[in-house]
């Protein structure tokens, strides 16, 4: 069943996103959580990571290039502000900012969207998509722990361990996990 979002939710959605971007950032910049630092989290729960790296490797294991997957993103998030115009949740004008927002944001495109619509956008099954963004998780996490190890942040011990975990995890597709997804995406 699809949650509706009124106007209000989708503006705080935008800037709950916005926050988050920029204490993502901040963290990631000073080895918190979020960011690279020992114990940070980030997408599936492993290291830091951008929705940026996300989408780039994504679309390597996706076989597109990354030009059209985040066109894709973008898409679905104009096509789900564009539908709460329609269902009259959300203000024309209101709307107009959420879409430049969406296009010059990857953050925001990326939370905004849905699964089912980046999927439809790209002919794949939402499970291709998943699969996919699950895949592209590991990845980066694995390129975080190597880099984290690289610089000294932590031993050879720690990296199998780190590696170890992140082999037998089963990381989220597309949404979930990222922190970005607010459960939005049913």
């Amino acid at each position: 069943m699809r949650k509706k979002l009124n106007s209000k939710a989708l503006v705080a959605l935008v800037v709950l996103v916005a926050a988050l971007s920029l204490g993502v950032a901040a963290a990631s910049a000073h080895g918190g959580p979020g960011g690279g630092g020992p114990g940070g989290r980030g997408p599936g729960g492993f290291g830091g990571g951008s929705v940026s790296s996300l989408v780039t490797q994504a679309a390597k294991e996706l076989s597109v290039s990354r030009a059209t997957l985040v066109k894709a993103i973008e898409d679905a998030a104009v096509t789900r502000i564009d539908a709460a115009v329609t269902d009259g949740d959300l203000s024309s004008s209101r709307a107009v900012t959420l879409k430049q927002e969406a296009q010059d944001n990857l953050n925001t495109a990326y939370a905004v969207s849905e699964t089912k619509t980046v999927a439809t956008d790209l002919g794949i099954t939402t499970a291709a998509l998943n699969e996919g963004f699950a895949a592209a998780r590991k990845t980066v996490a694995t390129a975080q722990i190597d880099a984290r190890l690289a610089d000294g942040d932590i031993t050879a011990a720690e990296a199998a361990d780190l590696k170890a975990k992140l082999a037998s995890a089963t990381l989220p597709g597309y949404k979930g996990g990222s922190g970005l997804g607010f459960g939005f995406d049913h």
